[in-house]
């Protein structure tokens, strides 16, 4: 599942190969794209759960993987015999450089524009501080969830327009270690914990960066199947890592999103309750 983390690694594989190339041909959905051609890239850059490529006029290309989304470049003849062999449907985008094929397929959004605009339109001006930014401060992040004091925290943690970058895996887990039911309101707590939940996503998003599967647990598990390389994420009715209760998993937030938790180590307790400390 693309998460701000998956995206800043295709920034770091793709960005290298593809800036300074010139696109020669693309194609959005099968139908080609003229805009774009002729046009050199100059930026591959990341942005929350957001791809940005900048080209060398202004204009840019803007793509979000959602939930079932996928990025794959190849050298030019194998890319090309992909395209040939793929349903226009499933390739949300092309680019066609001398030299690669780079492939957005079943991919959420595609945005072209043919004009400069600040942070690259609204879509991406109305996120939050990208969680993996060199600049993130997790204060900011902290008070601007304090804001919506009567939502759950669970459902604030995904809100991109809070802080960019988090998804389902990351809320779930990052809940876990700060010992956080999802479902208590964030008027519950005090400013401190939140600023620590952000700091704790962050930190295992940024160990997450590097070469091998994701795991929130450590770079052993992360070799590991399935959910031994998590906490609580996707381990339904499993014993739970610390207390051995069975591990909940239910809908939450508006569309729902299936949530873990574990009720013993994530009390759901009133308001003006504090749980303990960070794991």
């Amino acid at each position: 599942m693309p998460e701000g983390d998956s995206i800043r690694r295709i920034a770091t594989h793709l960005g290298p190969r593809l800036v300074g190339q010139t696109i020669e041909r693309a194609t959005t959905q099968g139908l080609v794209r003229e805009v774009l051609a002729g046009k050199q890239v100059v930026a591959v850059e990341p942005y929350g759960k957001h791809l940005v490529i900048e080209l060398a006029d202004g204009s840019h290309v803007r793509a979000h993987l959602g939930i079932n989304g996928r990025q794959r470049t190849y050298a030019r003849a194998e890319g090309e015999q992909v395209l040939a062999r793929s349903s226009p449907g499933r390739i949300s985008l092309a680019l066609v450089t001398s030299e690669l094929v780079a492939l957005w397929i079943n991919a959420k959004t595609i945005e072209v524009s043919d004009r400069r605009a600040p942070r690259h339109g609204m879509a991406v001006a109305a996120l939050g501080p990208d969680v993996l930014a060199d600049d993130f401060d997790p204060v900011i992040a902290g008070e601007r969830a304090a804001t919506h004091g009567g939502r759950r925290i669970g459902d604030v943690l995904l809100d991109q327009r809070v802080a960019a970058g988090i998804g389902n895996i990351y809320k779930s887990e990052a809940l876990f270690l700060a010992a956080v039911d999802p479902r208590r309101h964030v008027g519950e707590f005090a400013r401190e914990t939140l600023v620590a939940l952000y700091a704790t996503a962050r930190r295992i998003m940024l160990e997450n960066l590097g070469p091998g599967a994701r795991t929130t647990r450590d770079r052993l598990a992360g070799d590991a199947p399935g959910d031994d390389r998590y906490f609580v994420y996707g381990r339904t009715n499993r014993p739970c890592r610390t207390c051995t209760r069975p591990i909940d998993c239910y809908p939450l937030g508006d569309p729902p999103r299936w949530t873990w938790s574990c009720a013993t180590c994530q009390p759901l307790v009133g308001p003006g309750s504090e749980t303990g400390a960070s794991r």
